[in-house]
């Protein structure tokens, strides 16, 4: 499911540069079939302001509510940390399950919440295998949607799986991290198709490092920005 001639160099960037890229991580045929899912899957709205998250179905896009709390959501969400995108959760079994079979069996990997492929994978890199992943979630990123800076608190490891076969750069929705002065890019990640970014997150010496955003999508994109993304936490 997974192509490992990347793992050495990979593990490498990351103890330098506290982040590691990995392009055409996931093999054919399970790549073509999941850049086909996500563009079938029904999106519901998530959203946050500070520390109020909030999940809406796919149903209520449709409505005028939508439109609405949009707006107001605009206004209420100046000056703190806030995102707004489009999200399909793999909470329950049978969301994991699609017409395709190969799209199952990644769905049910990729959430198995210990000693799975993808983990293990992932444990080599970056060199802590006291972790587990849990829920990672599909999403999209319109013009209408965004992600402020932030850290991630009481995780060990960001990983951002993308979707998107014919990126252009101009399109903005790169994954910008943040310098230690948490002011400049240190580097951005483009979301091109079938590439992982992996992302530390710890803290190191009492600090949060790697502040991270996604930079805002062009309302000339050909279509969204299309990902799955989840967390590796420390084991209790």
């Amino acid at each position: 499911m997974f192509n490992k001639d990347q793992l050495v160099s990979a593990k490498d960037q990351w103890n330098q540069c506290g982040y590691a890229v990995l392009d055409n991580f996931i093999q054919e045929p399970y790549y073509t079939a999941l850049s086909d899912y996500v563009r079938r899957l029904q999106y519901g709205v998530w959203h946050c302001i500070h520390n109020s998250h909030k999940q809406y179905p796919a149903s209520f896009i449709d409505t005028d509510e939508y439109h609405k709390l949009h707006k107001q959501f605009l206004q209420d969400s100046k000056g703190e940390f806030s995102y707004w995108h489009y999200a399909h959760w793999l909470l329950r079994d049978y969301h994991k399950v699609d017409s395709n079979p190969l799209v199952t069996e990644f769905n049910q990997t990729i959430t198995k919440v210990d000693d799975n492929p993808f983990t293990d994978l992932c444990r080599g890199i970056i060199g802590q295998y006291d972790m587990y992943t849990n829920e990672p979630t599909y999403s999209y990123y319109d013009y209408k949607s965004w992600l402020n800076a932030h850290h991630d608190p009481d995780r060990y490891c960001a990983y951002i799986f993308y979707f998107n076969n014919n990126w252009q750069t101009h399109w903005g929705g790169q994954l910008c991290i943040l310098d230690k002065d948490e002011k400049s890019i240190k580097y951005s990640v483009e979301p091109i198709g079938n590439r992982i970014v992996l992302l530390n997150v710890q803290a190191q010496e009492g600090q949060r490092i790697n502040k991270h955003f996604i930079s805002p999508v062009s309302i000339t994109a050909d279509e969204p920005r299309y990902s799955l993304a989840g967390w590796f936490y420390p084991k209790k």
